[in-house]
């Protein structure tokens, strides 16, 4: 048994040292063969991470990045304050900042560069009000998770120092526990970290791409950017925790713009060279031909039938719930891109006056298990239950018993009369259940 373990582990070392090296050149081969510009040399570099021992001499990567992003926001204050009218103004906003927190008012103690630079840039008291107060419960939840940290550990050691004086000091004697002798390996976050990021690596090398189109950014407030960036890396989050991750590209992302702020300050190694994803100025049309890509978009007419793995499918990145437009249509009728949608309604028993717009973390997740399982039913799943029949019918039978205890409840007859006269107006009809919007009108 000593003998076959010993030979195990030189035949292993053995292979490490010279098929690794050969296995990682013809990945790279492969890949710049398949990729063109970024994609080629993003793929060589993550191979040479991911795959093999090999040290990376041909990429440098940034030793600490939050240093670079500290003095960059360094220097962006000092631009603007390099004017005498900003700098007045930036005064005047320090002494605000410094009469709200003498009020007693929300308002954090500490302020950093980059944070100044969110503040310079809104207009009205009210809304910095509301980011101090924001900039304020995370600074408090920052405290309380340390002091509660702290905590943890006094007790923890308190109770250490109760049991070593019961305990046997026998050297022979084997512990169990933490930080004492265990059966199994104990998983670190780094392990399970790794783990994900090897199985997107294997996926872009060998498995259907998704792209997430970030033109839409004019097309949305800040606010609206904001919510686009998180869903943006939920959806990244959903993909690398599936069991068949997919290749995720994003492509039309400005590099000044608001959107990759926001990408960045949730992902904060987004732009890194080993990033198990493409990240890039560029069109999905210089990486792909038209008649491999598919357009998903909630306007068009044809349903998408079934998933084809040789097809690219495009994500429309874009939150535009102030201004509903078919914006995604008209971008894929001007590139002459194919269309497709979901086939909500043919699976589902949609809710009158819900919407068909869904987030991109979940039309992503519809795709991955439409993939993976080959069924729309257990796809469609993710799709919220607000937004069906069943679930706003038995909401609206809940307000309407609710109503009816508090008009039970009243002691005026005429309060009552009244109540039920504003209530039954709209609901003149006998069937309740054909009651909608449409109907509404046309009373």
């Amino acid at each position: 048994m000593y003998n076959y373990i010993r030979c195990l582990v030189n035949s292993i070392k053995y292979r490490k040292k010279f098929f690794t090296p050969v296995i990682c050149d013809r990945i790279a081969a492969c890949n710049n063969i398949y990729c063109t510009n970024v994609s080629s040399f993003w793929n060589n570099a993550t191979c040479k991470r991911f795959y093999c021992r090999v040290p990376m001499q041909d990429v440098n990567i940034p030793t600490n990045p939050d240093d670079k992003n500290i003095d960059v926001a360094q220097q962006k204050l000092d631009e603007f304050l390099s004017s005498p009218d900003n700098k007045k103004f930036f005064e005047v906003l320090q002494l605000e900042v410094d009469v709200m927190r003498h009020d007693a008012e929300k308002v954090p103690d500490n302020i950093n560069t980059k944070q100044w630079l969110e503040l310079l840039d809104i207009k009205t008291r009210t809304q910095r009000k509301k980011y101090l107060n924001y900039l304020f419960l995370n600074e408090r939840a920052k405290q309380n998770k340390k002091m509660k940290k702290e905590q943890k550990k006094e007790e923890w050691l308190a109770k250490k120092a109760e049991k070593e004086p019961n305990e046997t000091k026998d050297p022979n004697e084997i512990k169990y526990g933490l930080c004492h002798n265990s059966l199994f390996l104990r998983i670190y976050d780094k392990n399970i970290n790794h783990f994900y990021n090897s199985k997107l690596i294997w996926g872009m090398m060998f498995e259907p791409k998704v792209v997430f189109d970030c033109s839409y950014e004019d097309h949305m407030n800040n606010l609206e950017s904001h919510n686009c960036a998180k869903q943006l890396t939920l959806a990244f989050a959903v993909n690398r925790i599936h069991e068949n991750p997919m290749f995720l590209h994003f492509c039309n992302l400005k590099e000044e713009g608001v959107l990759k702020k926001y990408l960045c300050r949730n992902v904060p190694n987004l732009m890194d060279v080993d990033f198990p994803a493409v990240v890039t100025s560029q069109s999905y049309l210089d990486f792909f031909p038209k008649d491999q890509l598919v357009y998903l978009t909630p306007h068009c007419r044809t349903n998408l039938v079934e998933y084809d793995s040789d097809m690219v499918y495009i994500i429309g990145a874009m939150v535009d719930k102030s201004k509903p437009q078919p914006l995604s249509l008209a971008k894929a009728k001007k590139e002459g891109l194919r269309m497709a949608r979901l086939p909500v309604e043919k699976y589902l028993d949609w809710g009158s006056g819900s919407t068909k717009n869904f987030t991109i973390n979940q039309v992503l997740s519809i795709i991955l298990d439409l993939r993976h399982t080959k069924s729309w039913e257990k796809a469609l799943q993710h799709i919220p239950i607000r937004k069906l029949r069943e679930h706003r019918e038995y909401k609206g039978n809940q307000k309407f018993r609710s109503i009816s205890k508090l008009i039970e409840g009243m002691e005026s007859s005429e309060m009552k009369n009244k109540l039920v006269e504003e209530i039954q107006i709209p609901m003149k009809s006998s069937n309740v259940n054909n009651f909608t919007f449409a109907t509404r009108k046309e009373k």
